[in-house]
């Protein structure tokens, strides 16, 4: 059977802007695009990442400003694909190749609705989940972070070009395992069983505990069975437990409103007391202050004259009395209330106890009637050994699913295990070393981390490590199984002053880059010696005028036929969701 290989076979960007265009084809194999410096090498290459949801970190602004639309046509298999881009909005679409027919397989402007059927195209099933906590499958941007060296930030850093991957949780160490197959589908697949299973195993678990607990009262009852009080006299129990729970609850409920009637009052009698209580104040100041005076006092608020004899002074101290007494009798009618307060409180607690005792024994005495009903209308026995025969094979059923899980579980240790992990390293380092050589990288300075190229040198051994381990990756994954992993875009090898030495090796490794089991891309402002070998030669000469009018008609009939097919799917879908709900 034919291996699943992903293969870029052109990409159209439009400017309505501008009317105009340009279409790229590509092939299998190594695929040039020979430019000088400002001509859109770069431009084009980052257009097919942009096409396909990654955000490069730098784009010529010009260059966006200009693009209204992104047309990318890929092959997976003997299946061939159209992707269409206009700033947020994705459309996809599978395309028959010899009626050139195009089908809408989803338009929408969400990100991760597009990028799930893209991934379902690829049979990819990698579980992500964001910074917030949200789950969702591998995005394009985390799929293709290692088929891409940008010119202006893939040099120095090993897949790292794209911005929207870094909200998404630990996306460097999953996706370095899943790249090169040490977290393959199987394993997510694997994974999704034991959690399938587990959770069948628990519902398994308190079926089999709640029927182990009915055999178990079941037994008890029917050692009792002889002995078991008629239905009659149980209802008869019950009704009687039932008109005493009835009436206890009418008391507490009597006995809250009377507590809250004994708040209400506590309350008030407070409020006067500590009214009564300032006014024994203010008449003691005036005591204080009439006994201080002549037979005549002046009002130190308004001036007016008061007599201030021996009548005068009696009356106050009258009413000092009074206020005294007022106070005492409130005092001694607020501790009143509160004895009382209290004595309703514990009488309403043990109401409120006899009830939950009560309403034990009514849930026992219902229990108790169902069991007899039962006994009465069933044989005892018999249904016992149902009951036996039902709890065995809950067991069985029990049993084999743990076997099971624990089956899953050795499969998933068999895909992380060392060993395992160690020979994926060892392949990967392999071709490592192949292309290390020719580039004249001391193979000591090989060495992987979580199955990534460590960088730790600087000048000019950085881009070329870089280099190294990118390329010795996607060779890696050309001999895998089916994967989108056999394409790789290059742009601009000639990196932090690359000298003449080091350039000529970079372009002899392109050799290894001829293969039509895989594709390459390579972005260069100079001649390699592999054009004549290479399948494809893109040049282009002219600064800042790539795009041209030359088929600006014809893309615009294309965009228009693909618009249609996508109303189409549009309003089909939106029938479907209409049948669904009706």
């Amino acid at each position: 059977m034919k291996m699943k290989r992903l293969t870029i076979t052109k990409l159209i960007v439009i400017s309505q802007s501008e009317s105009r265009s340009l279409e790229v084809p590509f092939s299998k194999g190594l695929n040039i695009i020979l430019g000088g410096n400002k001509t859109g090498k770069s431009s084009i290459i980052k257009s097919i990442f942009t096409t396909f949801g990654c955000e490069c970190r730098r784009v010529e602004k010009d260059w966006t400003k200009i693009i209204s639309t992104y047309i990318l046509y890929f092959e997976y298999g003997i299946e061939r694909y159209c992707i269409v881009r206009e700033k947020r909005r994705f459309q996809l679409f599978q395309q028959d190749v010899p009626s050139q027919k195009h089908t809408c397989l989803i338009e929408t402007n969400s990100f991760h609705e597009y990028s799930n059927m893209l991934m379902q195209i690829f049979g990819v099933n990698m579980p992500c989940v964001s910074s917030k906590g949200d789950t969702f499958n591998i995005t394009p941007p985390l799929l293709f972070r290692f088929q891409y060296i940008d010119q202006d930030d893939g040099w120095n850093k090993i897949g790292d070009s794209f911005r929207n991957a870094t909200y998404i949780k630990d996306w460097k160490k999953n996706t370095n395992k899943y790249v090169c197959g040490y977290l393959s589908d199987e394993y997510y697949i694997l994974r999704s069983n034991i959690l399938q299973a587990t959770m069948e195993k628990d519902e398994l678990k308190k079926e089999f505990t709640y029927n182990q607990n009915f055999v178990n009262r079941l037994n008890v009852s029917l050692k009792s069975a002889e002995n078991m009080e008629s239905p009659e006299n149980i209802a008869a129990a019950l009704a009687e437990m039932l008109a005493t729970s009835e009436k206890l609850m009418n008391q507490r409920f009597d006995l809250n409103a009377k507590i809250s009637s004994i708040e209400n009052d506590i309350f008030i009698a407070n409020h006067k007391l500590k009214i009564a209580s300032s006014s024994i104040e203010e008449i003691h100041k005036d005591i204080n202050f009439a006994m201080k005076q002549g037979d005549e006092l002046i009002c130190p608020v308004c001036g007016v004259h008061y007599h201030n004899g021996l009548p005068e002074q009696l009356n106050i101290s009258s009413d000092f009395a009074l206020a005294e007494k007022l106070v005492e009798s409130l005092t001694s009618d607020i501790s009143a209330l509160e004895n009382e307060l209290s004595n309703n409180r514990e009488e309403y607690k043990s109401l409120s106890v006899q009830l939950k005792q009560l309403e034990h024994s009514i849930q026992q005495s219902k229990q108790l009637l169902s069991y007899s009903s039962f006994y009465k209308n069933e044989g005892k026995q018999e249904i016992y050994e149902s009951c036996l025969i039902q709890l065995d094979k809950l067991q069985r059923e029990l049993d084999l699913k743990i076997t099971s899980i624990a089956l899953l579980d050795e499969r998933v240790k068999n895909l992380l295990s060392k060993v395992r992990a160690k020979g994926i390293r060892e392949k990967i380092e392999a071709y490592c070393r192949q292309i290390a050589e020719v580039i004249d990288i001391p193979k000591t300075f090989i060495k992987l981390r979580d199955f990534v190229q460590v960088i730790d040198k600087s000048g000019s051994d950085t881009p070329r490590l870089v280099y190294m381990y990118q390329t010795g990756l996607y060779l890696y994954n050309l001999n895998r199984m089916d994967s989108p992993f056999n394409f790789f875009v290059v742009d601009t090898p000639n990196q932090q002053g690359q000298d003449a030495a080091n350039l000529k090796n970079i372009y002899q490794s392109l050799n290894y880059f001829l293969s039509d089991e895989g594709q390459v891309i390579l972005g260069t402002e100079r001649e390699t010696g592999c054009e004549d070998k290479a399948a494809k030669v893109i040049k282009l000469t002219e600064k800042r005028r790539c795009l041209n009018q030359d088929h600006f008609s014809e893309h615009l009939q294309l965009l228009d036929i693909l618009k249609k097919e996508a109303i189409r799917w549009v309003h089909d879908n939106h029938q479907e969701l209409k049948g669904a709900t009706d």
